[in-house]
């Protein structure tokens, strides 16, 4: 039985807390928080005693392994903390809100040797993961198109989060980024984007964005095209296409019924799910288990914290390039 001490007892955390509960080889030791009065709530409700310090988590010999699940801002500060404890970490996506700063978190866990897994649930969604086995296995020849959706929920986060987040291409696109290496098995060469506030007065008073399209080259000479909206009015929707030589494979919309009718010119289906975690909350579940995985044996596959560092990258790219209005080629960054 692993024993994990949890950072951050926000939503996802939460999200991740009933997770550790659910699986076998993981319990909950311990949470912290920097409000007392959330992390005894938080304890109350999860289980695991409520830390008083960081140093609670990171020094204690009942503590296994560390899980960040705090504000992006905390991200990188407690990632190096963590891997000087010598504890094995996993950390929520991305490293940081700042390229230099992330590009020091990864020096700091290469310095201490440390084992570090990035909270990349969506590469665990099971549709996606075929998308990628597919791929890997040259069953539709040389790659030519990956297309990635993602649009929804229907309800906007709050402000408050958008405010800390990072931005629409740090804190949504970095998964689509990931994803893109993930199923390509390749890396990312030059981005292009194009961002907009289309729908929400309160994102565009932030500068930020809630509807983008992102093209990127790969240099295996792949093209991935990238769309993406923090609300969709019918439901949750994401979805990828992979497009080759000799064919392709989908990770199809899904809708929360598999039902659908027709009665007279009319065809009708079951909705949309309603929130994210309708449509791939059991990717949540499955990135634990690769945790519990990654904790058991240190040749099992798992989102490193070089992938978290390349997808950084190419947010950053991207948000130069819809800055900009031009193309920018990820070796324009100091990397």
């Amino acid at each position: 039985m692993y024993r994990v001490g949890l950072i951050g007892v926000g939503h996802i955390g939460a999200v991740h807390a009933r997770n550790i509960a659910r699986h076998p080889a993981l319990t909950l030791a311990a949470s912290y928080s920097r409000s007392p009065e959330r992390r005894e709530a938080f304890a109350a409700e999860h289980g695991g005693r409520a830390a008083r310090s960081l140093d609670e988590i990171l020094q204690a010999s009942d503590i296994d392994a560390v899980m960040i699940a705090s504000s992006t801002d905390s991200h990188s500060e407690l990632l190096q903390r963590a891997a000087r404890s010598g504890k094995p970490v996993f950390c929520e996506k991305p490293i940081d809100l700042s390229l230099a700063e992330a590009r020091r978190a990864v020096a700091a866990v290469h310095d201490c040797g440390a084992r570090v897994m990035m909270g990349f649930n969506r590469r665990y969604e099971e549709s996606h993961a075929a998308v990628r086995t597919q791929v890997a296995s040259g069953a539709l020849g040389r790659l030519q198109i990956v297309q990635l959706t993602s649009r929804g929920p229907s309800r906007l986060a709050s402000v408050d989060y958008l405010r800390t987040s990072g931005g629409f291409f740090r804190d949504k696109g970095v998964h689509f980024f990931d994803l893109a290496r993930f199923i390509t098995g390749d890396e990312v060469e030059e981005v292009s984007a194009m961002g907009a506030a289309l729908v929400h007065p309160e994102v565009r008073a932030l500068g930020d964005f809630d509807t983008a399209i992102i093209s990127l080259r790969m240099r295996g000479g792949a093209l991935c095209q990238i769309d993406n909206s923090r609300t969709a009015s019918y439901g949750y929707d994401e979805r990828i296409e992979a497009f080759g030589a000799n064919g392709w494979v989908e990770s199809c919309r899904q809708p929360s019924s598999a039902v659908r009718r027709a009665v007279g010119a009319e065809l009708a289906a079951g909705p949309f799910p309603q929130n994210i975690y309708e449509r791939i909350g059991g990717s949540y579940y499955r990135c634990i288990e690769g945790f519990a995985d990654f904790l058991a044996r240190p040749d099992a596959p798992a989102p490193t914290i070089e992938d978290g560092y390349a997808a950084q990258c190419i947010a950053e790219a991207a948000i130069l390039s819809a800055r900009e209005g031009r193309c920018v080629r990820i070796d324009e960054l100091e990397i």
